[in-house]
This record gives C-alpha cells, sequence and structure tokens, in this order.
C-alpha cells in the first residue's frame, strides 16, 4: 500500500499505474510509475515468480528515497541508449545496440547492398557494428562496482571500449558485495567473478606455456573459438562471406569469456543460454580427450569419472560419478549461493569450502550439501585438508625417486593424479590407485602394502 502523489488514501498499485516492467519474468518482476513527467520511481512490492507470490521491494524505509530512483539506479541495464540527463531511452529491455554498439551505419549498409549483397558488402555490414568476444559487453550490466560518473554504471560506454577507464569492478576484499568465502553477496555480479576465476588467464597459460600451440586455443581463448565456428559455417553454406583470417597463438586476444559457455542468440533450449548440456560443456575443454596427446593434460573428466589413462592400471569409478542424483560440475564449482536478492549461480567457479562457512550462518558449504549427516563443516575440512596433503606429499616423494630408467608409465600416473588439480577429491579412489602402483615400481613399498 502506498499514497500516490495527488491523491489522500494509501493503495495498493493497479496495472494502470504502471509505466515500465523490470524483470523478463524468470526469476523477479518489479514495476516503475512516472509521478511527473521525466521521474520514474520503482514502485515498493515485486512478484517473485518463483514463489508466486508478491513481496515488499523495500530498498529504503521510505519510499521518495534516492534508492527508488529507477534512471539513476536500474535504467541503464533494463532499456537501450539510456539519457540519463534527459531521463528518456531509444528502446525498451536489451536490444541489439545493448551489445553491439549503435546500428545505424549497419543498418544503412544493409540496406545499400540489397537483396543480394556481394561478399565485400557483406564484410562491411558485419565490420560496422561490435562482434567482439570481449567480456566488456557483458560487464555492463552483469557486474558492480564504482563509476567515476557516480551512477552505479559507466555512462556513454559503448561496447567496443574499454570500460575498466570508467569503472571499477568490486573484489573480494568488498566486503559489501562479496561473502567471505570469495562468491558474490549481490545480483548481476557475474563478471566480478569470472574475473576471479581461471577463465580470463587461459589465454596466458598458453601464451606463457611452452608447449603452446594453436590448437590449445580451442579451449583457451574465446575469439580463435568464435572465428573458427564462423569459418566453418562459411565453408558448410550455412553462412555468406569471406574466410577471416585463422586466429594463433600470437593474434588471440581473448581467454574463456562469456560467450565461451553462453550463446545470447541461441535457440537450443539449453538453460541460461548455453552453447551445450552443462556438464558436456565443462568436459569438452577440462578432459584429456579434450587435449588430444599422449602428454596428460587437465584429465578431470577421466579422473572424475574413472576412465583408463595409465596402460596396465584398471581406473576405478568415481563415486561421485555412479551415485544417483551424484554432483558434478556445476554442483561443486558453480554453487548456488545466497544474494541479498535470492539465490543465484556463482561464476568463480571456486567451491564453498566447509571451513569458510563456521562463521557465516547464511551459506551452505559445498560438501555439506550431501554430507551433513555424515560429518560436520568441521570434519570435511579436515578430511579435505588431509586428503590433498597427502596426495601432494605423496607425489613430491615419488617424482624424488624418478630417474632415467624409470618406466614412463610412472611419471605418467603421478601426472594424472597432479593434472586433475584436486588432488584426491574427484576421486580419491582412482588417485590412490595410481599413487600406489607408481609408488611400489619406485621401491617405495611391496606390493600389497
Amino acid at each position: 500500500m502506498m499514497t500516490f502523489p495527488g491523491e489522500d488514501t494509501a493503495r495498493a498499485f493497479t496495472a494502470d499505474d504502471i509505466a515500465y516492467t523490470v524483470g523478463a519474468g524468470r526469476n523477479i518482476q518489479r514495476y516503475v510509475y512516472e509521478p511527473e513527467r521525466g521521474v520514474f520511481r520503482l514502485l515498493p512490492a515485486e512478484w517473485d515468480v518463483n514463489a508466486g507470490a508478491w513481496k515488499p521491494y523495500l530498498p529504503a524505509p521510505v519510499h521518495d528515497d534516492p534508492a527508488y530512483d529507477f534512471i539513476e539506479n536500474c535504467a541503464y541495464c533494463h532499456v537501450t541508449d539510456l539519457d540519463v540527463e534527459r531521463a528518456r531511452w531509444s528502446e525498451d529491455g536489451v536490444q541489439c545496440e545493448t551489445c553491439h554498439g549503435p546500428g545505424e551505419e549497419h543498418a544503412d549498409l544493409a540496406r545499400d547492398a540489397g537483396r543480394r549483397p556481394s561478399v565485400e558488402e557483406i564484410v562491411a555490414v558485419r565490420a560496422s557494428i561490435n562482434l567482439s568476444v570481449d567480456a566488456q559487453a557483458c560487464r555492463l550490466c552483469h557486474s558492480r562496482g564504482t563509476s567515476v560518473h557516480g551512477q552505479p554504471f559507466p555512462v556513454d560506454f559503448e561496447p567496443d571500449m574499454t570500460i575498466d577507464e570508467a569503472s571499477e569492478p568490486a573484489m573480494p576484499e568488498d566486503t559489501a558485495h562479496f561473502w567471505p568465502t570469495g562468491h558474490a553477496a549481490q545480483i548481476n555480479m557475474q563478471y566480478n567473478e569470472w574475473l576471479i576465476s581461471g577463465h580470463p588467464r587461459a589465454l596466458t597459460n598458453v601464451t606463457e606455456n611452452d608447449f603452446k600451440r594453436d590448437e590449445c586455443l580451442r579451449c583457451h581463448s574465446a575469439d580463435y573459438a568464435f572465428n573458427a565456428k564462423f569459418n566453418e559455417e562459411i565453408e558448410d553454406g550455412t553462412r555468406d562471406g569471406q574466410l577471416r583470417e585463422p586466429i594463433t597463438v600470437d593474434t588471440a586476444q581473448f581467454g574463456v569469456t562469456c560467450t565461451s559457455c553462453h550463446d545470447p542468440h541461441s535457440r537450443e533450449g539449453h538453460i541460461s543460454n548455453l552453447v551445450q548440456e552443462p556438464y558436456e560443456l565443462c568436459v569438452s575443454c577440462h578432459s584429456q580427450a579434450a587435449y588430444g596427446s599422449e602428454r596428460v593434460h587437465h584429465p578431470v573428466q577421466e579422473m572424475y569419472e574413472g576412465k583408463a589413462l595409465v596402460e596396465g592400471i584398471e581406473p576405478v569409478p568415481g563415486s561421485h560419478f555412479v551415485t544417483d542424483n551424484s554432483p558434478d560440475c556445476l554442483t561443486c564449482h558453480m554453487p548456488v549461493v545466497p544474494t541479498a536478492e535470492g539465490e543465484r549461480i556463482s561464476h568463480s567457479n571456486g567451491m564453498v569450502m566447509p571451513g569458510q562457512t563456521l562463521n557465516v550462518e547464511a551459506l551452505t558449504d559445498t560438501c555439506s550439501l550431501c554430507h551433513e549427516e555424515q560429518a560436520t563443516p568441521e570434519l570435511l575440512q579436515l578430511l579435505i585438508d588431509d586428503i590433498q596433503t597427502e596426495t601432494r606429499d605423496r607425489i613430491a616423494a615419488a617424482r624424488a625417486l624418478i630417474t632415467d630408467a624409470t618406466p614412463a608409465w610412472v611419471g605418467q600416473a603421478l601426472d594424472v593424479v597432479e593434472q586433475d588439480r584436486s588432488f584426491g577429491i574427484h576421486n580419491y579412489a582412482y588417485a590412490d590407485a595410481l599413487l600406489d602402483q607408481a609408488e611400489v615400481a619406485l621401491g617405495l613399498f611391496e606390493a600389497g602394502q
């Protein structure tokens, strides 16, 4: 209930009061009214789509507080081409120009080219808008921080610019935006979390590696993958135009960005516009099979599932993998965490570790989601620490004994455990079996001990 301007008594708002709707209706819808021309304010109630219920929306206790100002706080990410000073915008919602930049030249070139454009005209049409896979375009709305202009968004930013000059993203030490675990405590912080994950450094990991080759970019570079798909579609006839120069280690610009996993134009129906089903998407890079070489490299899928990697050593099926309703990559590395405005999927790729939640009542650690009845968070953290410490120590002790006469498979077994990077957590039984065999071969123990 609220008292509208020009009215004497409080009442519930109706559809006739609403000037604009915020939200597509997937999670929450909020509503804006226009008490006077050029003034837009949020109404103090929201519709919770998932709960199917009305809830108060109270960013401040008094409704004339600036927190309810739609233009200053919300409009930039919910309209296209916002003019803050005039409180006007070109189009409702997030339209093409939000991500691709001004489109007038693009539209003019396409119109002039007609229905049968030449290859040169097609190239010019595409070049007239931003087609970058840079995460900056997504950061416009999927991040939080401070702006040099005073608003919580970069005024006058266009997708082909560098946003860092206009806005500073909040980082984990900012307790107003992050939980102590390093997970976002506010909504719309996917960019902030991505920034602290390993994904943006994926390209650097290749360019600074002695084994680098262009094929590595399939998993380590978003622009390489985009360029390769573009050329593939031209070659198979599903896209018109001119082939682009292949991206190489020397010319690649980006690591794993938003478009590596999400396609905003997708019609495949995958959750959150992913380019594949979640598990298949993760293991398309996080697996030995994706690497395509005898050299061991990040065999996460093989370790987690329990697949043969070392000749002569029988794999052990992963208990997590074979269990009904078992956890997978998303369960642990993209946990659902509470925010100030409902639960959201984290993009930091970090687990909520049991030891991190001991003094944070609002958070449930990743392991306790399934193992709450077996152990307390304290004991779960001790178990994790013991497993990982022991695994690292065993690897180090074994490597110290390797000589030129050591069979190649011994080093390979150690590489599998080490390159999985979980140090026993993904599949302890398999990691233990690999280390056992290596230790016997190196004379650390006798078979059966």
